[in-house]
């Protein structure tokens, strides 16, 4: 076998192997089907599971699928990446979420404080005062990876509040009145 195979010719111990084998009168060296589990987890029904379990909760885990399915973590990233063209993405960090009513409040008060300044732009901010500021303890924010988010391509990016954290724990809401910081 060296001598016709060079390089290419099994270890002895692969040879003994086959011997053992075709002693006991098996005909193939193939692999026996394996009947514990199907060849693939990668079927349609567990493709859907997938599918309803990342729309009903966009920041699972792939090994929190893999438990919840029975299947393991590389077929849950194929169903993923590769069956479903899903990626997980992290939120976009934007300045502030407003609704459009409070867009809309913030378009008014700045055209009304631009009308104040142009009438008097000397004494504009002598007319702004501060009264009953109120400070509370807040909660931190999500970290990046916290807010990682499955999502198809066609989708849009999600988003999230940028929140700048004070040293002390405390945050600055807001106060009554007109303010200025």
């Amino acid at each position: 076998m060296a001598a016709t195979l060079g390089d290419y010719s099994p270890v002895l111990s692969t040879v003994q192997k086959w011997a053992a084998e075709f002693k006991r009168d098996t005909e193939s060296l193939e692999d026996d089907p394996r009947s514990e589990r199907p060849a693939t987890a990668t079927t349609q029904e567990n493709t859907t599971r997938v599918h309803h379990m990342v729309i009903d909760d966009r920041r699972l885990t792939v090994n929190q699928i893999a438990n919840t399915i029975g299947i393991s973590y590389e077929r849950v990233e194929n169903i993923l990446y590769k069956e479903l063209d899903i990626s997980k993405v992290s939120a976009r960090w934007m300045p502030q979420l407003l609704t459009s009513d409070q867009k809309h409040t913030m378009l008014i008060m700045s055209q009304a404080n631009l009308a104040l300044f142009e009438t008097d732009p000397v004494s504009f901010l002598e007319r702004f005062f501060t009264q009953d500021e109120f400070w509370v303890h807040y909660i931190e924010p999500e970290t990046k990876r916290q807010s990682f988010q499955w999502k198809h391509p066609s989708s849009p990016t999600p988003k999230k509040a940028k929140v700048v954290s004070s040293g002390n724990g405390l945050r600055f809401l807001g106060c009554k009145g007109h303010c200025v910081h």
